[in-house]
């Protein structure tokens, strides 16, 4: 569960917990907030930082510490940020330094260090953050067909045919295979059409096959 306090300051500021922070897999009741949040809730809180202070670089080794102080109202913070070799995959050492100083900064200035780190802490931080769910789009299905028989098959070799115009086992074979939807295709609303009309094809005169009437 997430720590309340984590909570109470994501709905302060309008963040859904969950999108914000995560349970760490590896090393339970250990919480992980995103660098974006953080920002978010500094803006929010009016966190202020001094210019950071260099305490050791080298480009070429894409090694950086750096010394970052905050402020929030009369309170003040401070932390290192270290981007080294052994602690950082990415290219930008002076960057990722400045993040985790500022973070960790944040944390301590509204009262979250301990309780939580920031994800760029650690790169396994992020690479155990949870994969974003993905809405799935649905089909559409407010589709209405007024009249089958003059719905044309958009594709095939009896493309331009109306269903109208079909033979009695040329529309069964379509009333039992079309299926707009085989292997994940995402229909179209021709598609869509075309099988609402096949489906209706099959009700009028509460015939199963759609003949007889």
């Amino acid at each position: 569960m997430i720590p309340e306090k984590i909570k109470d300051i994501c709905e302060e500021i309008g963040l859904n917990p969950r999108d914000a922070a995560w349970e760490l897999p590896q090393r339970k009741g250990t919480w992980i907030v995103k660098h974006k949040a953080l920002e978010r809730i500094a803006a929010h809180k009016g966190v202020k930082f001094d210019l950071p202070t260099i305490i050791e670089s080298n480009a070429n080794d894409k090694m950086c510490v750096i010394l970052v102080n905050g402020h929030l109202g009369e309170a003040s913070e401070w932390s290192i940020g270290e981007a080294t070799s052994y602690n950082n995959k990415n290219n930008y050492p002076f960057a990722m330094a400045e993040k985790r100083a500022k973070d960790r900064v944040i944390l301590k200035l509204v009262g979250l260090h301990g309780d939580a780190y920031s994800e760029e802490e650690a790169d396994d931080f992020k690479e155990s953050a949870p994969a974003p769910v993905q809405a799935i789009e649905k089909p559409q299905t407010s589709i209405v067909v007024d009249d089958w028989k003059g719905i044309k098959i958009h594709f095939s070799k009896h493309e331009g045919k109306t269903l109208g115009e079909l033979t009695e086992k040329q529309l069964t074979w379509w009333q039992n295979n079309y299926d707009p939807v085989r292997d994940g295709n995402k229909p179209s609303h021709d598609d869509l059409i075309l099988r609402e009309a096949l489906n209706k094809s099959k009700r009028v005169g509460g015939k199963k096959d759609g003949f007889g009437f």
